[in-house]
């Protein structure tokens, strides 16, 4: 019985060394790679990186759409820029006309 109780006394003397250097695992991983952690800050990054640019291309191919739609408004100045978009969007032709199409 004497002995459990030295062997308890033991572990409560070198209990803090046990649990501190799992402590400071634990929040060295977590600074690192946790959900706030430098790594994912890096990645959040990177994808609001992208999500910019692809916001960017977007807004630009808005505003070539916004010009054709003007130009098309206008019927009588752009006649040749009509005659381009019944072609493509409805896919009509002239008679004893082939009309191909080229994916872009």
């Amino acid at each position: 019985m004497n002995k459990i109780f030295d062997f308890k006394g033991k572990i409560r003397k070198y209990y803090p060394y046990f649990f501190f250097p799992l402590i400071i695992i634990y929040l060295s991983f977590n600074i690192f790679d946790g959900n706030n952690g430098l790594l994912s800050h890096a990645r959040l990054d990177n994808e609001i990186t992208a999500l910019e640019n692809n916001i960017n291309s977007l807004k630009t191919e808005n505003n070539l759409i916004q010009i054709k739609i003007s130009s098309l408004q206008n019927l009588s100045s752009n006649s040749d820029l009509v005659d381009e978009q019944v072609r493509n969007v409805l896919g009509y032709g002239k008679s004893k006309e082939y009309v191909i199409f080229f994916d872009n």
